[in-house]
C-alpha cells in the first residue's frame, strides 16, 4: 500500500513531500514508489494505489480534505523508465476502471482504457473516493504513476502522484532509437522504433544540430527511450573523438556535453559500437584501420574517460562493406558483430564474452544484403527477447528484420518499416 499525503502549516502556498518508499514486485524485479503533494490551507490529500495483479482486480483510495467544493481529476501515465504508452496500447494495456464508490461525490469515468481521467465533483468536507482497478489476464508488467489533482475553478489547490505497478510475467516491450543526420541542415534527429510501421521520418523524440562537423559517428549500444544506453561517440574532420553519454531517464537531455576523448581517430576507416563485447557490463566501440586491422577499445564506463587503450582483435576486416553490432541475435546473452561483404553476403560473427578474443569464426547467414547502404541494429521491440536489425536500401525505405535468436538463421523475413530515409546521410 503506499500512502501520500500533505499539509500546510501557516499563510501561503507551498510544497511539502512525504517520501513513503515501498517495495513493488512487477515481473520479478524489485524497486520502489515515492509520492509527493503539493497543498494549501484549504486542502489535504491522502492516497492509496497498491499493485493489481493480470488477471484480478485492486481498489485504490484517494481521500480529499477541503473547505471548499472543487473538482478531482485523476491520471495514469507510465513511469519513467518504463516505455510510454503508444497509440496501439490504448486499447492493449488491459486496464480499466471497472466501479467507483464516491459517496457523496459526483463522480464520472471511462470504462475503457485507463489513460483517461476519473473525474470527480467534490463537495466541501472530507471524501473518499474509493475506484475499483481491474487488469486483463494478459496485461503486461506496466509500472504506472496515478496523478491527483484538486482544483477550485482555476485554483490548483492540492496535487499528487503516486507509483504502482500490474503484477504480470507478460514482458513490456521497449522503444529503441534510430539516429540519423539530415542531408541538408546537418542536424541529428532522434526516431524511435517499436514495430514494423514504428519508424516515421516526420516525427522524432529530439533534434541537435551542427553535427554535419563529423566524419563519422556511431551508438555504443542500442538506446532507449529515456535516453537509456551507452552513449555515441563522433569523429570530426580534424581527427579528433568526442563522447556523448546518455543521461538516462531525462527527456529534456538527450546528451551531456561532449567529452573529447582523443586525436588520432582518422586513421580508421570504420567506427562501430559493439554493445558489452567483453562481458565486464560497459559498452565498447570497434575500429578498423587503413591496413584492415581491427582494434577493441573496452568502455570504461567513464565519461571523461570512455576508453581503455586499444587491442587489436583481428586482421582483414577490410573486405568488408559494412560492420555493425551491439545485439545477441545468436540467443546465446552475447553481443555479436555482423558483417556484409562485396558480394552482398552477410556474416555472423558470434561473441565470446572475452575480450582478448572476443569472437567466434564467422558463419554465413545472408546473401544479397547489397542492396542495403545501411544496417541499423535495435533492442527487442516486441519483448520476446531477440533483437532487431533495421536496413535502408537505396530508395530510401526501411525494412525490419525480427530476431528469432537462432545463429543459424537469425532474423525472420523482412517487413517494410518506413519510407522517405534517403533524407539522412548517415543512421546509426
Amino acid at each position: 500500500m503506499r500512502t501520500t499525503r500533505g499539509f500546510l502549516g501557516g499563510g501561503g502556498r507551498r510544497l511539502a513531500a512525504m517520501a513513503g518508499a515501498v517495495a513493488l514486485l512487477a515481473a520479478g524485479l524489485a524497486g520502489t514508489a515515492a509520492a509527493s503533494t503539493v497543498v494549501d490551507e484549504s486542502a489535504e490529500l491522502t492516497m492509496e494505489a497498491p499493485d493489481v495483479a493480470a488477471g484480478g482486480t485492486v481498489t485504490h483510495r484517494v481521500t480529499v480534505r477541503t473547505t471548499m467544493a472543487g473538482d478531482l481529476d485523476l491520471r495514469f501515465t507510465t513511469e519513467k523508465g518504463q516505455r510510454s504508452w503508444r497509440e496501439e496500447d490504448r486499447w492493449g494495456t488491459g486496464l480499466s476502471v471497472a466501479a467507483v464508490d464516491g459517496s457523496t461525490a459526483d463522480c464520472s469515468y471511462p470504462s475503457d482504457v485507463v489513460e483517461e481521467s476519473l473525474h470527480c465533483r467534490l463537495p466541501e468536507g472530507t471524501t473518499t473516493v474509493a475506484y475499483t482497478l481491474k487488469a486483463a489476464a494478459n496485461t503486461p508488467a506496466w509500472k504506472l504513476t496515478a496523478h491527483l489533482v484538486f482544483s477550485v475553478g482555476s485554483d490548483l489547490l492540492g496535487s499528487a502522484t503516486s507509483d504502482f505497478a500490474v503484477q504480470s510475467s507478460v514482458p513490456v516491450a521497449d522503444d529503441y532509437l534510430v539516429l540519423g543526420r539530415d542531408k541538408g541542415t546537418g542536424a541529428l534527429t532522434m526516431h524511435g522504433a517499436y514495430g514494423v510501421h514504428g519508424l516515421d521520418v516526420e516525427r522524432y523524440f529530439w533534434r541537435l544540430n551542427g553535427w554535419d562537423k563529423y566524419n563519422a559517428f556511431t551508438k555504443l549500444s542500442p538506446i532507449k527511450e529515456w535516453f537509456l544506453g551507452g552513449g555515441v561517440v563522433a569523429r570530426d574532420k580534424e581527427g579528433v573523438l568526442w563522447h556523448y553519454q546518455m543521461p538516462g531517464l531525462d527527456m529534456n537531455t538527450p546528451m551531456r556535453m561532449e567529452v573529447r576523448v582523443g586525436s588520432g581517430w582518422n586513421a580508421y576507416t570504420l567506427l562501430r559500437g559493439a554493445g558489452d563485447l567483453n562481458g565486464d557490463g560497459q559498452a565498447d566501440l570497434i575500429a578498423r584501420d587503413g591496413s584492415g586491422a581491427l582494434w577493441l577499445y573496452k568502455g570504461t564506463g567513464s565519461w571523461a574517460t570512455p576508453f581503455a587503450a586499444r587491442v587489436q582483435i583481428g586482421t582483414g576486416w577490410n573486405i568488408y562493406t559494412s560492420l555493425t553490432g551491439g545485439i545477441d541475435v545468436s540467443g546465446d546473452g552475447k553481443p555479436d558483430l555482423i558483417a556484409r561483404d562485396s558480394a552482398g553476403d552477410l556474416w555472423l560473427y558470434q561473441g565470446t564474452g572475452d575480450g582478448s578474443l572476443p569472437v567466434k569464426p564467422r558463419t554465413k547467414i545472408g546473401n544479397g544484403w547489397n542492396i542495403y547502404n545501411s544496417l541499423v541494429p535495435l533492442g527487442d521491440i516486441n519483448a520476446d527477447g531477440h533483437p532487431e536489425l533495421v536496413a535502408r536500401d537505396a530508395a530510401g525505405v526501411m525494412w525490419m528484420y525480427m530476431g528469432t535468436g537462432d545463429a543459424a538463421l537469425p532474423f525472420k523475413a523482412r517487413a517494410q518499416a518506413a519510407r522517405d530515409w534517403d533524407r539522412f546521410d548517415a543512421l546509426t
